[in-house]
């Protein structure tokens, strides 16, 4: 597969164009060694390597050999499998500053430009961010696409929201693939409990190639969370003993019962779970019935101690946290605010110091 940046210019201007907010075009550093080297300022090598795990490489030989399914098919399937592999790292989101209303900004080492300590470190867990979700799926796509010089592939960069997806063109089509966006359920939680993919954009497919196969892709899955888990809690043969002497809010006794599915059908990580049970608060009851809050998780270091997103829901005059770390919900006291080396924190009182490093881990 060759790097035209002619054509990779050309779906930048599309993906400009749909979001409404200029990208910068962000290419493998492994170009540089095919003498690409005058670059405008627009486009920029990675600060850091695109890899794969030799696992997943091997898993790509697979499906080069598999004649039965068609390189859409394929895309799909490798977009599929990384959703299911990895989780988001939701201590990212503590080190996020609003610069403008729709301006944000991190620290480079926090995945864009990192070192080997910290990719080492990464090794440990599933969690990852947008930078290293997007060079996974964009080397593991060159890899699959190596023999097809008709399709070039970069990662878009949107400064302003600190974000990386990325962006895939050819003769018959042109998409954009986004793991993570931020502003609805990730694909990454999506995916796992059988939602339809929604992080794919197709900006052109005049034969609609690309748009059938995500369309066999999407069947049987199901486009709304709130609906999946209504028809799953209305199945759920809950037979473990109650407490008949607690009488709980009908809605508590339903958001416990999706916390259940999430947890124990599909082993849901914290940030899916946030997600998940943000936005069926929001469609059931409305957000001004939530806040965030921030629970302290003890590293062996400051360095690896992380911060994540919880919910407090007030309902009746009652608090609630749902702790999706623990994944409970229970009454909740503000006082817990108080307490001495508490763990949980007032949202708006976290305070990172000029951005506190994290070592990855």
């Amino acid at each position: 597969m060759s790097i035209n940046i002619e054509k990779i210019k050309k779906l930048n201007d599309l993906v400009s164009l749909y979001f409404r907010k200029k990208h910068i075009i962000v290419l493998n550093p492994e170009a540089k060694n095919n003498n690409i080297e005058t670059l405008e300022d627009d486009i920029i090598y990675d600060n850091a390597k695109w890899k794969i795990t030799d696992e997943f490489n091997e898993y790509i030989n697979k499906l080069l050999k598999d004649d039965e399914l068609s390189t859409e098919d394929k895309i799909l399937v490798i977009f599929e499998k990384i959703c299911k592999d990895y989780v988001y790292d939701d201590n990212l989101i503590s080190y996020i500053k609003k610069i403008d209303d729709d301006k944000f900004s991190v620290p480079d080492w926090y995945g864009r430009d990192v070192d080997d300590e910290w990719e080492k470190n990464r090794e440990g867990h599933n969690r990852r961010v947008c930078y290293e979700l997007s060079r996974y799926l964009a080397k593991a796509l060159t890899e699959l696409l190596k023999n097809n010089d008709d399709f070039n592939i970069c990662i878009h960069w949107n400064k302003d929201l600190t974000h990386y997806f990325v962006g895939l063109t050819c003769s018959e089509y042109t998409i954009t693939l986004d793991l993570d966006d931020f502003s609805n359920i990730k694909d990454l939680t999506r995916i796992k409990t059988g939602l339809t993919a929604n992080g794919i954009t197709i900006l052109e497919d005049t034969q609609n190639k690309f748009k059938n196969a995500l369309n066999k892709f999407n069947e049987g899955r199901s486009k709304y969370a709130i609906k999946k888990v209504e028809e799953e809690v209305s199945i759920d043969n809950d037979t473990s003993k109650k407490d008949d002497s607690v009488e709980e809010n009908e809605d508590i006794v339903f958001l416990k019962k999706v916390l259940k599915i999430l947890t124990q059908k599909y082993d849901m990580d914290s940030q899916g779970i946030f997600e998940y049970i943000k936005e069926i608060i929001d469609i059931k009851l409305g957000s001004d019935k939530r806040k965030k809050v921030w629970k302290k998780i003890e590293g062996k270091t400051v360095e690896s101690t992380r911060h994540i997103r919880c919910l407090v829901l007030n309902i009746e005059d009652q608090k609630f946290l749902i702790d999706v770390d623990e994944k409970i919900i229970r009454k909740f006291d503000e006082e817990e605010f108080h307490k001495k080396r508490a763990s949980f924190i007032p949202y708006n009182d976290l305070s990172r110091g000029g951005f506190d490093y994290y070592d990855g881990t």
